[in-house]
């Protein structure tokens, strides 16, 4: 009787002890506790995750890099700036760096050491690099304005246009210095490309001075200093407006903040003497050529799938699946085979290609589990270039395998581009951000004539799994197109 009681008493403690571990102790993935940590305004606690651990994808570094942003808005607003100086001398890898404006004034500036680890030209990049912009909320010198600015005109603006117009906003209200021809051009084709798009702040406020020697002031009203004059047919891209209305002249209207192309600053004018213009397409065009055509690189992802039909644009024979849901994105499971035998299931497309940049959450498998393949397609078959998988430790392409790290934890970003022809086999590199893994990496042979003429197609498959076993892999991605 007394052993049961003291049984049943172990059994109580245990249960209880486990439900109170359970509701404190979080048992998400690092990546996950992040970002949500991010979302909340808590930048602090995002660190705090990184002190003894480096981070290991993209999405942590892009949380890390915006979290310090963060804070250099809230290190250069009076009422947070003491507890944030507090808060960042516990963070040795973050320094403060002051820069001294034209008017005496300090701006505090974080050197971010995340942000030059994220591979340029990417999502996460250009994310980060809009969050950084649009925390400068005071005034900057002008050549960091400067250096900012160009660092925006490089990115494609195409898919990401609201943070693009606001971070453009926010650098050309600055004071900024004379830029160059080539680079003038290139900052005329985003503001024509962004005033013909919704969801930014210069859609459909392309405009033209209407009227001689026009006021240009340093704020909204007549009483703000003159800083230069406009003509009839200067350009004029607005991203501001006072809402107060004034009548000037027998004309009514409101103050607006604009871009003038023709003298390169910014100024307020009454829109009484604005125009509407329409964008130019010729400019539109060329930052479509700049950029690629938007149809050159192509986006496979799994946001539409919902795990019981074929996802969408793919063929084959499918086998229906559970959807993975990581961070709010839709993965793709994987899975080896008891067996060894899998169905395909392909996405065919044309156009030159010559990087394919996948991302994936890695499995705990000592054994390769196929990630995906690449095939081109000629002579009315599929024919094998490339394979690509993944264990616990590495990826292999067409089995040259390269080791990551000592066990794979975390979300992975990397990428093949495909450099020159040797024969009949395409020659390659896998890359890890801006660090080379593989080089060399040629394909599996190939009909010459075909790859000397062109003339193929291309085709990305997926490997399903007749018999998984408890092993998974997530895809995440695949963007394929030329860089």
């Amino acid at each position: 009787m007394i052993k049961s009681r003291v049984f049943a008493l172990f059994l109580f403690i245990f249960l209880f002890a486990s439900v109170l571990a359970y509701f404190l102790i979080d048992f998400r993935e690092r990546e996950d506790i992040a970002y949500d940590l991010y979302e909340e305004k808590k930048y602090s606690k995002v660190l705090k995750l990184y002190i003894d651990e480096e981070p290991e994808s993209e999405a942590e570094l892009l949380t890390l890099s915006l979290s310090i942003s963060g804070l250099e808005k809230q290190l250069n607003n009076p009422k947070t700036k003491k507890e944030t100086e507090s808060v960042l001398s516990s963070f040795k890898k973050i320094q403060i760096v002051d820069w001294q404006n034209s008017n005496n004034s300090t701006y505090f500036h974080l050197e971010d050491p995340y942000f030059p680890l994220l591979k340029k030209h990417s999502l996460a990049y250009k994310r980060a690099l809009g969050g950084k912009i649009l925390a400068m909320e005071k005034a900057i010198p002008s050549v960091k304005a400067n250096y900012y600015l160009l660092l925006l005109l490089v990115e494609d603006p195409r898919g990401n246009e609201s943070q693009f117009g606001d971070a453009f906003a926010n650098l050309l209200s600055k004071s900024l210095q004379p830029i160059g021809e080539i680079e003038r051009e290139f900052l005329l084709q985003d503001l024509e490309y962004l005033s013909s798009v919704p969801k930014n702040v210069f859609y459909e406020n392309s405009f033209r001075i209407f009227g001689t020697s026009i006021n240009l002031r340093s704020g909204p009203g007549k009483e703000n200093p003159e800083i230069s004059q406009g003509n009839t047919g200067d350009q004029a891209f607005c991203f501001a407006s006072d809402l107060r209305e004034e009548t000037i002249n027998g004309i009514s209207g409101v103050w607006r903040q604009c871009y003038f192309s023709d003298q390169g600053k910014s100024a307020w004018v009454f829109s009484g003497f604005l125009k509407k213009d329409e964008p130019s397409l010729d400019r539109i065009q060329s930052l479509n050529t700049r950029f690629k055509e938007i149809e050159n690189e192509i986006k496979i992802d799994f946001e539409g799938w919902s795990g019981d039909r074929i996802p969408i644009t793919f063929h084959g024979k499918y086998i229906p699946r559970k959807r993975k849901v990581v961070s709010g994105e839709a993965g793709f499971p994987l899975y080896s085979s008891r067996n060894g035998k899998y169905e395909r299931i392909c996405k065919k497309f044309s156009g030159e290609k010559n990087y394919f940049e996948f991302s994936f959450f890695p499995t705990a498998s000592k054994e390769p589990i196929p990630l995906f393949e690449i095939d081109l397609v000629y002579a009315g078959s599929s024919h094998p270039a490339y394979s690509i998988s993944a264990d616990s430790m590495s990826v292999l392409v067409n089995k040259n395998r390269t080791v990551l790290e000592e066990e794979l934890k975390r979300r992975e970003n990397l990428s093949l581009h495909i450099e020159s022809r040797d024969g009949s086999k395409l020659v390659g590199s896998l890359w890890r951000r801006n660090t080379g893994l593989l080089q060399s990496l040629k394909s599996f042979p190939l009909n010459e004539t075909i790859l000397s003429s062109g003339k193929y197609s291309w085709e990305i498959c997926l490997l399903l799994a007749q018999q998984p076993d408890k092993h998974e892999l997530d895809l995440f991605e695949i963007r394929t197109g030329v860089h």
